[in-house]
């Protein structure tokens, strides 16, 4: 199914691909093989795609999104939960919550709720009001990012060293030099920089520079940046 220039679409049952080139709009819940916008595009209702979703330009999915792999450039709005097997996004993504095997982000992502996943990698920022759950979290943040809480095996992040970020200038964000998190970070391996956090609990655990920690509780290891401020620091016995 087809839709180029302007129009729109009916929701229902699809058992081929939706392409929206231009500007359209689907007037309810739909389910196809694939979703293409490229232009602006948007879902009155849920979207389910037994295949890819791709969004180039703008996207905005009212519902709840569920594909195999989503892929956005430019800026894509989920106003429900996220599900896939892999999301790479570029740009801006705003979701209420994301659940993905594998994550990567270059840009910015909102999320309002959890973000869950196997392995996530962010370059750029991220800003999570619930808790970001990943086997593996590799972050690389290039101007403020902020969670409630973080938990999972292995946990890296890091702040570029460059001034302004491409993202930064691009979403009119004045880079900030912290990573904030609410509540908590627990991990098996933590390894942090400019973070920070009310508590960070962990087997192994590394306090890079910059860092500003109410509490660290370790099982095994403890290396301390002499840039690195904590208030308390305590071996877990």
């Amino acid at each position: 199914m087809n839709i180029s220039g302007s129009g729109s679409l009916p929701g229902g049952d699809y058992q081929d691909a939706i392409n929206i080139s231009g500007c359209g709009k689907v007037t309810g819940s739909v389910s196809c093989t694939d979703f293409i916008v490229s232009g602006s595009g948007s879902v009155e209702g849920d979207l389910r795609c037994l295949g890819d979703a791709k969004i180039s330009g703008n996207g905005n999915i009212k519902g709840n999104m569920d594909a195999i792999a989503v892929s956005v450039s430019g800026n894509g709005k989920v106003g429900g939960s996220l599900q896939c097997e892999k999301c790479s996004a570029s740009g801006n993504l705003k979701v209420d919550s994301i659940a993905a095997n594998e994550l990567h982000v270059s840009g910015l992502l909102r999320s309002d709720g959890d973000v869950t996943s196997e392995d996530a990698v962010i370059r750029g920022g991220i800003t999570c009001n619930g808790l970001i759950n990943a086997e593996k979290l590799d972050v690389n943040f290039d101007f403020g990012s902020s969670a409630n809480s973080i938990g999972g095996s292995f946990i890296k992040i890091r702040r570029k060293g460059v001034v302004g970020g491409l993202f930064a200038r691009m979403f009119g964000k004045k880079k900030v030099g912290f990573f904030t998190v609410t509540d908590s970070i627990e991990g098996d391996v933590i390894d942090i920089e400019y973070v920070v956090a009310n508590s960070v609990m962990g087997r192994d655990v590394k306090i890079g520079p910059g860092c500003k920690i109410g509490q660290v509780i370790y099982g095994e290891t403890i290396s301390v940046s002499t840039d690195a401020e904590i208030e308390h620091c305590d071996k877990q016995v």
